[in-house]
């Protein structure tokens, strides 16, 4: 069979039975509808977990299930669409549009006809790049009742057969169908404007194409919800809780890396998290139990005793630092330093009485010569002592000294000497110092204190006695030392006398209380202790404490557990709705199937569209699941868009060379439906594609054309004929604003009907006249006179055209059909005067300007009726002797032979 190569690769690799499924759905309808999505998304999100639904198997596809769309496949025929019910604002049940077996059927229809109607049930029911599901009357308020479509089709082959059935919205169209392609604007857009998506791809691919776009479409969708989980478990899981015990080992596995096997489950958990008295008390007997314990009271002494050795010991500095006599020798450092710095102040002012300078001997005074004495040591290590003096130049001037100079440095350097100024800076920098160490003392916070005392505190009353003791004498330090800081910051020493006096120091009590523990420890250390029954104890109240603790925040551990699941499930729908698989397939195929002759198609058809004056360039590649030939103009730098430079009429016949190249790769004689394919396209051009079109039809292929241009319409049928095909014709039109889609071929357009069609009409509308009680004095008639003179001036003109000159030359048409001029049958003499006559009445009341001096009468009805016998009478002796002619001897089969009687 044709597509073995599909049916081995749906599966191979266990190959996943939803895409198998949708590989059938497309084959069946051409197209996976929302309710085919909707089932699908159901099948992968089943297979992975995610949802528990009953719901039918998957249907794999099989052999039965494909259409084959090369030649050799029985060629699907449309007979006709309609009537229809309930479709858009389309009249119902109007007769059939029916559609010639061979040769091009044209379906004519004004703008606002229906036409475009008719063209979207082709499209949802054939092979279309853009389906658009049918609607009912959006205007009907009583809207409800789903479209319904009476057709027909054939089946040409071995076994003709007939199918005529009834197709209501919702339900699958006939696979049979989907042999026959659509082209339309919606296609135009597609081939231009974008990434060239190939729909009428080889059926083989065209499956595998739809079901990549499926794929990916499907993980975007999970993709997301996949992220949105990630950013949920970002928090972290409540903390608290022990090592080793059975609530931490399930809850070490709930992080994104565990496998799903390997998650615990909900039941789990909340079994682990149930919390009631009776474990309450077992967990409070636990803990008196374990408090008893030798080997727990020997590490709570013993971590007291080491606790308290401690803090006697920073009691011991800190009292040293901050206690009441420690404040006193403070103060009086700080009056020795006063009291030194004024004695140096004194003895320099002393000294400078005869200077210039005023006020010598202050602090910064005596740093600069401090400074200026070790500069002059450095400088000057070869003379005397003082070198301040003995240099011979200044230190500080960089002058040369002279002996009035010499002599007051001298006098400087003794100053800098002598004991008062020594003295002084030795004062001023102890203080210094010690400001500094008191700064940097650290006072335990009374939280620190209480913690490390909490075991000792709970060995009796006496000694959470002792504890409270310790930690207010904490607590009382840590204020007086916070209020130094700030006084000895602010320098507002005057304020130390105002410290209230420390308690006495619990420095004694502590190192009695570490005696009496020492012989407790000892005690305890001899009677021996049972070290793998205290394990044992607190292993128990562990586990029992994150028992409590998970019951505690059992919601949010069963949440973060319930969304790792949903994330591992959701990754398991990823991984069955991967593309790559797809796209490597559809790459390997379309290098076999398609792609050179995709290339050489293009070309022939830029040829006959007219479109070789463009640099285009094709090029395929698959990606992310789908097949994909890309239509680009060989630019000398990259655009975006073709349509960035492209003409309007240039993208649309780019758009149909594109169509109709790659229809060729699903067989030439599979049918195709074409919308106004000349949209934009000048007179040249529409031509061209006029001929194209009978060219497929003369090829054996069912031509089915939507148009609503005039001048396309007459080439249409020039180019069919020309091509020996036949040309079927259909007339579409709208009553009033409130029928559309009224398929009627009285109604086609007023250039397309003969003479006696229009004769025929005029005699109607005339008779509509006379019913409205037509007055000739009424002005108020006029409108509807000259629109009745009017059509039978057009019918004169139409009938020298198409009768007395047999459509020699004719509107809308380029050619002059030489051979029908056997059948001219114009005779000066008589027909002349006749026509000159009838168009000159008709012009008379037709709405032509009038002269002021002529009067504003309408013709009355007898006139106006022997106007109309007379245009009838013309066209009806035109007509027979047309039909003499027709039967005369030929020209080019020369005179009849003569016999003998």
């Amino acid at each position: 069979m044709a597509f073995d190569e599909l049916l081995n690769w749906s599966t191979q690799d266990g190959r996943p039975l939803w895409q198998r499924d949708a590989l059938r759905r497309i084959a069946f309808s051409g197209e996976l509808t929302d309710d085919d999505l909707a089932d699908l998304k159901r099948l992968v999100e089943k297979h992975a977990g995610l949802i528990e639904d009953d719901m039918p198997l998957p249907e794999p596809l099989e052999a039965a299930h494909l259409s084959d769309d090369s030649t050799e496949t029985p060629r699907t025929i449309l007979g006709s669409i309609g009537p229809v019910r309930n479709v858009d604002r389309l009249a119902n049940d109007q007769p059939p549009l029916r559609f010639a077996t061979n040769g091009v059927t044209l379906i004519y229809g004004a703008n606002a006809s229906g036409k475009s109607g008719y063209c979207r049930i082709a499209k949802e029911l054939c092979a279309a790049h853009s389906k658009q599901s049918l609607r009912g009357n959006a205007y009907d308020e009583n809207e409800g009742t789903p479209p319904e479509i009476d057709l027909s089709f054939g089946l040409s082959g071995d076994t003709p057969e007939t199918r005529n059935l009834t197709w209501q919205q919702g339900s699958p169209p006939p696979s049979e169908l989907a042999r026959i392609s659509v082209f339309d604007t919606a296609c135009a857009r597609v081939y231009v404007d974008s990434e060239r998506r190939i729909n009428f791809l080889p059926y083989e691919l065209d499956l595998l194409n739809k079901l990549g776009i499926c794929c990916k479409a499907f993980d975007r969708t999970y993709q997301q919800r996949e992220e949105q989980i990630n950013a949920d478990i970002r928090a972290q899981l409540p903390a608290g809780f022990q090592d080793a015990t059975a609530v931490s080992q399930a809850l070490v596995k709930l992080v994104p890396q565990s496998p799903l096997a390997e998650l615990p489950t909900a039941e789990n958990l909340r079994a682990l998290g149930i919390w009631t008295d009776e474990k309450q008390q077992e967990l409070e007997g636990l803990e008196a139990e374990i408090a008893t314990e030798p080997a727990v009271q020997l590490r709570v002494r013993q971590n007291a005793s080491t606790n308290l050795e401690s803090f006697a010991g920073e009691i011991e500095e800190l009292v040293g630092s901050l206690g009441d006599e420690a404040i006193t020798s403070f103060l009086q450092q700080r009056q020795a330093m006063v009291d030194k710095a004024s004695a140096a102040e004194t003895a320099a002012q002393s000294l400078a009485e005869d200077l210039p300078i005023p006020d010598i001997g202050g602090d910064a005074w005596r740093l600069m010569l401090v400074y200026a004495r070790e500069f002059a040591v450095e400088i000057f290590a070869d003379r005397d002592e003082p070198r301040l003096a003995t240099g011979e130049t200044c230190v500080l001037c960089q002058q040369a000294l002279d002996d009035a100079a010499e002599k007051r440095m001298r006098a400087f350097d003794a100053f800098v000497g002598e004991r008062a100024a020594t003295e002084s800076a030795r004062a001023t920098s102890d203080f210094n110092a010690k400001c500094e160490a008191i700064r940097s003392l650290r006072v335990r916070p009374r939280t620190e204190v209480e913690s490390l005392l909490d075991g000792f505190a709970g060995l009796s009353e006496g000694r959470r006695a002792l504890t409270s003791l310790v930690t207010n004498f904490y607590a009382q330090l840590s204020a007086r030392h916070e209020a130094l800081k700030a006084l000895i910051n602010e320098e507002r020493y005057e304020a130390f006398e105002g410290f209230d006096p420390l308690p006495e120091s619990p420095e004694e009590v502590i190192r009695t209380e570490i005696e009496i523990l020492g012989v407790e420890i000892e005690a305890l250390e001899e009677q021996g202790q049972d070290e793998g029954r205290l394990q044992r104890l607190n292993a128990a109240r562990a586990e029992l404490l994150d028992q409590k603790r998970l019951s505690e925040v059992l919601d949010t551990v069963l949440q973060r557990r319930d969304r790792l699941e949903e994330r591992l499930r959701i990754l398991d729908c990823r991984s069955q709705c991967r593309s790559d698989p797809v796209t490597r397939q559809i790459t390997a195929r379309r290098r076999v199937i398609m792609t050179q002759s995709l290339k050489s198609a293009l070309d022939d058809e830029l040829k006959a569209l007219k479109l070789k004056h463009l640099p285009l360039d094709m090029s395929d590649r698959g990606q992310a699941g789908e097949s994909i030939v890309e239509v680009s103009l060989a630019a000398q730098r990259q655009i975006r868009k073709n349509s960035e430079i492209l003409s309007e009429g240039e993208q649309r016949a780019l758009a149909l060379s594109c169509f109709l190249a790659e229809l060729n790769e699903v067989g030439s004689e599979h049918g195709i439906i074409v919308d106004d394919p000349v949209s934009s396209l000048d007179h040249t051009r529409m031509e061209a594609v006029a001929k194209r079109l009978a060219e497929e039809a003369a090829g054996g292929r069912q031509v089915i054309i939507f148009t609503h241009n005039i001048l396309f319409h007459s080439m249409m049928q020039s180019e069919a004929r020309k091509a020996g095909v036949s040309c079927h014709y259909e007339w579409m039109t709208s009553l009033g604003g409130e029928m559309f889609g009224v398929i009627d071929e009285a109604h086609k357009p007023w250039q397309m009907k003969k003479p006696p069609q229009r004769v025929q009409e005029v005699r109607e509308e005339f008779a509509a006249l006379k019913r409205d009680g037509y007055d000739p004095g009424n002005v108020d008639h006029r409108p509807k006179v000259v629109l009745l003179y009017g059509a039978m001036r057009e019918t004169w003109e139409k009938t020298v055209e198409d009768i007395i000159f047999n459509g020699v030359v004719q509107r809308f048409k380029p050619e002059i059909q030489t051979l029908r001029l056997e059948q001219v049958a114009f005779d000066p003499n008589a027909d002349y005067p006749t026509i000159f006559e009838g168009m000159k009445r008709c012009s008379h009341y037709s709405g032509h300007d009038r002269a002021e001096d002529l009067p504003a009468e309408l013709p009355d009805e007898a006139q106006i009726e022997a106007d109309i016998d007379a245009l009838n009478d013309f066209v009806q002796a035109a007509r027979e002797r047309q039909r003499a002619l027709a039967n005369a001897p030929r020209y080019e089969h020369g005179p009849e032979p003569e016999f003998l009687v």
